[in-house]
């Protein structure tokens, strides 16, 4: 990194305190235009500037390099508006998610039941395949970790105090039957039971009874835990690319760009469509994309470049940024 670089960023590092008044000066001198100043204020006011600062760095000229002076046309109300479009989105998909979320831990625990036993085998570690590396986590202990940490009744109703120290034996969840054990396990944990579950047929009746294939739905779950982790705690998936894309068939994929619109591999979209494919296969809802999805993207065309999309920093298009009407 060169001097020069260097100096640029450590200026940007060194933050000063401002009041709501002086963040939105300080945007309308770096050349934001600002609609109404008083409800500008007051959006400061419940958004902070750094979760905002997340969106309009886009319009910024170059922030890498220190010049955070806004492009000409750089509109707040745009900027608010997009945010707004993608809480709306967020809600949506988060409403869908705890369906399907549902769905698979019932789905499981009853597949796991029938295939390895409903008691004294999921905190063992029983019918599940070994990570590929030792340096990873195997199922059971995010298992233990998890119930460990759970306070509910129904828990520490089915939990024997077995203990090395201040943690439980798998001993200890010996009675607590799969179907308990699920409540409270996280969604990523479930995800991996799930993808470690490959060897045992859980994973061929869970894909059978939700009209889907085995060769994809681990990968889907991996994707719906992320979404749902973005959605849950407000991040943002506007130009966010997705590294850990979900895997579809290549027919479905198609069917659905021909039929709603085009994306690419790593966009938030390619999860909305992998998340509308399971739930129609599993009759969880009808045509999710088409009735609740499109219907936000097409009201707000600047969302929607950037959730099927997703840019870095000074490649988005300029007039996808300056025309809120795309």
């Amino acid at each position: 990194m060169t001097g020069a670089i260097f100096s640029a960023r450590m200026l940007l590092m060194q933050k000063d305190w401002l009041s709501f008044d002086e963040q939105l000066e300080l945007l309308a001198r770096r050349g934001m235009r600002i609609e109404d100043e008083c409800t500008a204020v007051q959006v400061l006011s419940r958004v902070s500037y750094y979760r905002f600062s997340g969106y309009f760095r886009y319009w910024q000229k170059d922030p890498e390099y220190g010049d955070n002076n806004f492009i000409p046309g750089t509109s707040f109300n745009t900027i608010y508006q997009l945010y707004v479009a993608e809480r709306t989105l967020a809600t949506a998909c988060q409403d869908l998610l705890a369906t399907c979320e549902i769905v698979l831990r019932t789905r499981f625990a009853y597949y796991y039941g029938t295939h390895v036993g409903p008691v004294e085998t999921f905190a063992r570690g029983v019918g599940f395949t070994r990570p590929p590396s030792e340096e990873i986590a195997h199922v059971d202990e995010r298992i233990l970790s998890d119930l460990d940490r759970s306070k509910d009744a129904f828990i520490t109703h089915y939990r024997d105090e077995i203990k090395e120290g201040a943690l439980y034996l798998p001993a200890a969840y010996d009675r607590m039957p799969i179907w308990v054990a699920v409540e409270v396990l996280s969604f990523g944990c479930l995800s991996r039971m799930i993808t470690a579950s490959g060897e045992s047929g859980v994973l061929d009746d869970m894909a059978e009874s939700l009209n889907t294939s085995r060769a994809v739905l681990p990968s889907q779950v991996r994707s719906f835990v992320y979404l749902r982790n973005r959605c849950s705690h407000y991040g943002r998936l506007w130009n966010t690319a997705v590294t850990d894309e979900p895997a579809m068939q290549k027919n479905t994929k198609r069917r659905i760009q021909r039929t709603y619109r085009s994306f690419d591999k790593h966009s938030a979209y390619q999860i909305l469509a992998a998340l509308h494919d399971l739930a129609t296969r599993a009759g969880l809802c009808e045509d999710w994309l088409g009735t609740v999805i499109e219907p936000l993207l097409r009201a707000n065309p600047l969302l929607a470049y950037g959730i099927a999309t997703p840019k870095k920093y000074g490649d988005m298009p300029r007039e996808v940024l300056i025309d809120a009407n795309l």
